[in-house]
């Protein structure tokens, strides 16, 4: 079963906006598991604030945002706020940059406001409508999570950044958002077999307009190949060639790629089926896989190593060599970070070298690597370290280059699927409907950002 909330809301989109750093671009997170975690547990998304400049700070006793009687004080915002920003530095091993903190902490405030509306919103609505949550209803839907996610539930809540109590929090006003849902919302939405019927009808004449129109391009490709140009230029959603890795080539085309690969340089495919389209696609050029020299690399790397060792200044040789961004950047600084944010072999290298020391050269799937590590944090369990990285043992892949004709065009769908998209589509019309209707009936204020209080039927 898969759970659908509407208005859950949670923090997920802007711890993620403050844990991106250099290293992240170098290798990917040791921990998977804990981002599947978060997603089970459909962690809030931020919000995106333009707002940054704020006026003269409010008294603690002050009233940010209310809810029918629920209400949320200066005092209460910046709590949270605070604990966000713990959350945001423990979940990324450093902290926010304090040229960032005015924004992020902007960001934070409406994300926690809208968070409180949400959420009380759909709790004193709930009570209105006599909706509660029962040890049977819990127990099948925690089931229904575990299924989903392949976790017990207990490994999911200790997963959440903010805690297990905390994300205990969010799964039960989520269960509850969804109950009174399904119960007073959606029981009301019905999609008859005669709108089925007319969209069926409807998918029919689009489908079959689509594959009239490429049967006839196809027929003019067949009698003037050398109008395919044109005919892209003039016809497909895409005008100009295509040159790719073949990977992302076959990523590209789906299903169809094995035909487009299988063409000789010059001649055209018959009709393809594509994700969301048709196509006819000429092959024009392909060039062949390139390896990087590794024994080249591996001696640029010593050489620079010996260089450091004679007293030259790392900064500067990682301004000059490294392959990472943070050479020109940071002169090699990748920050602070805590272990599971490298790859094991760099990682092994920044918790074991000593302060300050020049290490032996480390290399991983992305090179050859100089590590110095510049701090030690114990008690956090975090180093900060600068390397010069000489990429190495990456292909340059084969590239193909293609010209295709692609136009939209709609997939046949089955009465199953019409009547399941034309409910879904409906079930958010009506949770939006209920939701702005409750929200005026409980009279909802926010001075802070009055644009989430106010009707958005009026805007």
């Amino acid at each position: 079963m898969k759970k659908t909330m509407f208005f859950a809301s949670t923090m997920i989109a802007a711890v993620a906006a403050f844990t991106a750093g250099c290293e992240k671009n170098e290798a990917e997170a040791a921990d998977q598991n804990a981002t599947a975690a978060l997603e089970a547990l459909e962690m809030p998304a931020g919000v995106q604030s333009d707002v940054v400049a704020l006026p003269p700070p409010p008294k603690d006793t002050d009233v940010i945002a209310s809810v029918g009687d629920a209400k949320m004080t200066w005092a209460d915002l910046n709590k949270q706020v605070d604990e966000m920003i713990t959350m945001v530095t423990q979940y990324s091993g450093r902290p926010i940059p304090s040229e960032e903190l005015p924004q992020a902490k902007q960001e934070f405030r409406r994300s926690l406001v809208q968070k409180f509306v949400v959420e009380n919103v759909i709790t004193q609505a709930a009570a209105k409508e006599g909706v509660v949550l029962d040890d049977a209803y819990r127990a099948a839907e925690i089931a229904a999570i575990e299924k989903e996610a392949g976790k017990p539930f207990a490994e999911l809540l200790a997963g959440h950044p903010a805690g297990a109590e905390r994300a205990k929090e969010i799964v039960e006003k989520g269960m509850l958002e969804k109950r009174l849902l399904d119960e007073k919302v959606f029981a009301k939405i019905v999609v008859t077999d005669e709108e089925v019927q007319a969209a069926l009808d409807k998918n029919a004449a689009e489908v079959a307009l689509a594959n009239e129109t490429m049967a006839d391009y196809a027929k003019q490709v067949a009698e003037n190949p050398e109008g395919f140009e044109e005919l892209v230029k003039a016809n497909s959603a895409v005008k100009q060639q295509i040159e790719q890795p073949e990977e992302m080539m076959c990523h590209l085309f789906g299903e169809a790629w094995p035909t487009i690969d299988a063409t000789q340089i010059g001649a055209v495919t018959p009709v393809l089926d594509l994700e969301g389209g048709k196509a006819i696609v000429k092959m024009l050029s392909r060039s062949a896989a390139e390896q990087v020299d590794a024994i080249a690399a591996k001696a640029k790397i010593d050489a620079i190593r010996e260089r450091l060792l004679k007293g030259e200044d790392f900064a500067a040789l990682a301004a000059e060599n490294s392959d990472c961004p943070s050479g020109e950047r940071a002169g090699g600084d990748l920050g602070s970070f805590g272990k599971g944010a490298m790859v094991p072999e760099f990682e092994k290298a920044a918790f074991t070298q000593p302060v300050g020391e020049i290490g032996e050269v480390v290399q991983t799937n992305f090179g050859y690597h100089i590590v110095k590590v510049t701090e030690r944090n114990d008690a956090a369990g975090t180093v900060r370290a600068s390397h010069i990285l000489v990429k190495t043992g990456e292909a340059k892949p084969a590239t193909v280059s293609v010209l295709a004709l692609i136009v939209t065009a709609p997939k046949q769908v089955t009465a199953a699927e019409v009547r399941e998209n034309a409910t879904e589509l409906r079930k958010r019309q009506a949770a939006m409907e209920y939701f702005n209707a409750q929200r005026k009936a409980l009279g909802v204020t926010s001075t802070l950002f009055p644009e989430l209080a106010a009707d958005p039927t009026t805007r």
